[in-house]
């Protein structure tokens, strides 16, 4: 299979909860994780991403550099319990729709952080989808998501 990558960081997304676009139709958008203390060993990203394209996609995961590893990671309450569980086989996006990356729900989960994520700062985390493709998303560290819709990449 070729493995092919796609690329839309700029610099001004970092600070503005912008959209990137991955591919043809596939977007990802107002990318942020809350401030997190590195010795708790997760933080976590929450994003929404868009496909407008008439394909389905499957993110498994991504990569950071600010983390050993990302996971997808679900909050469900089972029997009046708050549990994580990991979703391994990943999430589609279907064809027209968004899947959303929320507190309480679906999150991406940083595991072991490098160094504290602070109010301010911004990082990459690179998505990786099952037909191989990557894509690289500026995420803002912020205590709360950012306002949507400032600015976009093409």
């Amino acid at each position: 299979m070729k493995r092919r990558t796609f690329v839309a960081a700029l610099p001004c997304m970092v600070a503005s909860g912008a959209s990137a676009q991955a591919q043809p139709g596939l977007f990802a958008e107002n990318a942020w994780s809350r401030p997190a203390l590195a010795r708790i060993g997760t933080a976590v990203v929450y994003l929404s991403l868009r496909n407008g394209g008439s394909q389905p996609v499957r993110l498994l995961g991504g990569s950071t550099p600010v983390a050993e590893r990302v996971e997808i990671h679900e909050s469900v309450v089972e029997g009046r319990v708050a549990r994580m569980r990991a979703r391994p086989g990943g999430v589609v996006v279907p064809p027209g729709g968004v899947i959303r990356f929320e507190p309480s729900g679906l999150h991406l989960m940083l595991i072991k952080p490098a160094a504290d994520l602070k109010a301010g700062q911004g990082f990459t985390l690179t998505l990786n989808f099952e037909n191989g493709a990557t894509f690289a998303v500026p995420v803002q560290v912020a205590m709360r998501e950012p306002a949507a819709g400032h600015g976009a990449a093409h």
